[in-house]
């Protein structure tokens, strides 16, 4: 039986709801398709979520205001622990622009990639 690490974004439960508060507050734009965030969603792909600029499994601190942003749910699902440039330039491929997002329509692609 294999023994499963704690998720340290809940190692510190309040320290994350206020930072989840903080940049919700902010209502910034996602900072990978750089497209509004509708931040009364509370489900689905256009949701917001903070993203790990460097990844929790790459050392990223998930408490630290200097390494978190806004992105889409959708946008953090397709950077998962590659790096935030990488990341860009692939979600700008999915949504098929060859530029960060055009609009917030779900693209159709081959999620086996993931």
């Amino acid at each position: 039986m294999s023994r499963r690490r704690p998720n340290p974004r809940k190692a510190n439960g309040w320290r994350r709801s206020q930072l989840i508060a903080r940049h919700r507050a902010m209502g910034r734009d996602c900072q990978l398709c750089f497209k509004p965030i509708d931040y009364t969603l509370d489900s689905g792909p256009w949701r917001f979520v903070v993203d790990e600029i460097t990844p929790v499994a790459l050392g990223g601190d998930p408490l630290s205001w200097a390494n978190t942003e806004p992105a889409h749910a959708w946008c953090n699902r397709v950077k998962g622990t590659h790096t935030r440039a990488w990341a860009i330039q692939r979600i700008a491929q999915l949504l098929g622009t060859g530029t960060p997002a055009a609009d917030n329509t779900i693209p159709t692609f081959d999620t086996s990639e993931w």
